[in-house]
């Protein structure tokens, strides 16, 4: 009899644990699913956060990992998919805005290695031509053998290979010097 309900026990919270973890989340009106496919993999939301520039919401990020953590440096270190979801609730933010914000972020991140990656930066830079407004998304994904892929409006603008990349533009997010803290934090499902 006990054995019964031992084996009951580990059944429900194993069916509550799979449940609350392919829920979707809702953070600052913006709904993301808890699961999503990329590339054939399930990755899950770890979790969400807000951009903020001086009083100004710019956009609600979600982190998606195949294999989840919690931790900034194994966000940057791990090689299997991941995905940040930028969801813009900022009115509009200009293409050459958008280039001067990664740039700082890549600079204030890689110091001295940010030569290295000028010519991998300055091409996923020409990926944003156009500006983002309010209710876009953009896709920044890490795909294993391929490189780091950004979607804008549902459509591939383009793939930068390396895995130094990968590092480099997570870093903007995850690095010692994050665009943002409390997004940061809030993606890793700290805050």
């Amino acid at each position: 009899m006990k054995l019964s309900r031992v084996i009951i026990i580990i059944t429900l919270v194993f069916l509550v644990a799979v449940s609350t973890t392919g829920m979707a989340k809702t953070y600052k009106g913006v709904t993301m699913p808890g699961i999503v496919t990329i590339s054939g993999k399930t990755c899950q939301l770890v979790g969400m956060g807000l951009r903020k520039k001086f009083f100004f919401k710019i956009y609600v990020g979600g982190l998606y990992m195949e294999h989840p953590t919690h931790k900034p440096g194994r966000v940057l270190d791990d090689l299997g998919i991941k995905r940040v979801v930028m969801h813009f609730l900022y009115g509009e933010v200009s293409a050459k805005k958008m280039q001067g914000a990664w740039t700082e972020g890549f600079k204030a991140n890689l110091g001295e290695r940010y030569s290295s990656l000028k010519s991998k930066i300055d091409l996923f830079n020409a990926l944003f031509t156009e500006p983002v407004r309010r209710g876009d998304e953009v896709w920044v994904t890490y795909l294993p053998g391929r490189g780091t892929q950004v979607i804008f409006k549902g459509k591939v603008k383009g793939v930068i290979p390396g895995k130094d990349f990968m590092k480099a533009v997570f870093s903007v997010w995850f690095g010692k010097v994050p665009a943002d803290s409390h997004l940061k934090w809030g993606m890793l499902g700290k805050e």
